[in-house]
């Protein structure tokens, strides 16, 4: 059976509409999301800061809650724990980070150090810690990739959520990163692009729906299949060129109709 399909919430952001960073409790857009067929989502800390009512909503919507990104600064623990009380009170299982700061071993041992905290921070609520990478992981430092760096130095205390787009503008292979790490992956992110950038935050860029651009997800998955530790797959779209929901559909269309992905109808 596929694995379930889930989108991130983070591709749904309005800043004019909800203010500061736009990750208000949107009713309307996670009824397009819950219609197009997804049985999930991801958020970004708590939906509109107020975990009862998100959770009900959610809910109602009959939508599971897959993980959650915060935004949290790794050195800030007070931070990390507001963010982890009010993640499991919305009823999320996982607390997602981006660490960074990976110029040098001494930096990247600084980094480690904070993630084992935030890892104790998470299971003081009931919550798994997970890493979600972008590019610089996948690059060498000393001759080994940062994210087998970090998977060795981590053990099994922490996640890992694989982006394939950002592991293929790394130079990784995503598959081959999967199969690395194994059992200790847990979710994808899923999106694509035409003209990618050199790195996160190098150039401006778009994505594109899912399978139709430079980044089959196709391998990804497999590998994601072999693993028995994979729950989830998750669309995103970090910048998007029109309609948010209309891109997130028709990656959804495009997985469905390759057999890639479970929904609610598939």
């Amino acid at each position: 059976m596929p694995l379930p399909l889930a989108a991130q919430l983070y591709t749904f952001r309005d800043p004019v509409r909800f203010g500061g960073v736009g990750m208000g409790l949107d009713v309307q857009t996670l009824s397009a999301i819950a219609d197009a067929g997804f049985l999930g989502v991801e958020t970004v800390d708590v939906p509109g800061g107020d975990a009862a009512e998100a959770r009900r909503v959610l809910a109602d919507l009959d939508l599971a809650v897959t993980s959650s990104h915060t935004w949290s600064d790794l050195s800030d623990q007070e931070a990390l724990a507001r963010a982890a009380a009010s993640i499991a009170e919305l009823g999320s299982p996982r607390m997602i980070v981006s660490p960074s700061g990976f110029g040098s071993i001494d930096e990247l041992a600084g980094v480690i150090d904070a993630l084992e905290a935030a890892a104790d921070i998470a299971g003081d609520h009931d919550l798994r810690l997970g890493i979600h990478n972008h590019s610089a992981e996948m690059l060498p430092l000393d001759g080994v990739p940062v994210i087998d760096r970090l998977a060795a130095a981590l053990g099994e205390r922490v996640d890992f959520q694989i982006d394939i787009f950002w592991a293929y503008v790394g130079g990784a292979e995503p598959a081959k990163v999967i199969d690395r790490l194994g059992g200790r992956v847990v979710s994808l992110h899923l999106k694509d692009g035409i003209d990618l950038p050199r790195a996160a935050d190098a150039e401006p860029f778009v994505n594109v729906p899912v399978g139709t651009g430079a980044v089959d997800p196709g391998p990804a998955i497999a590998a994601a299949e072999r693993s028995s530790s994979v729950e989830w797959l998750i669309v995103e779209f970090d910048h998007v060129d029109g309609s948010a929901i209309d891109a997130t559909r028709r990656s959804l269309d495009n997985l469905v109709a390759r057999r890639l992905a479970r929904t609610r109808s598939a």
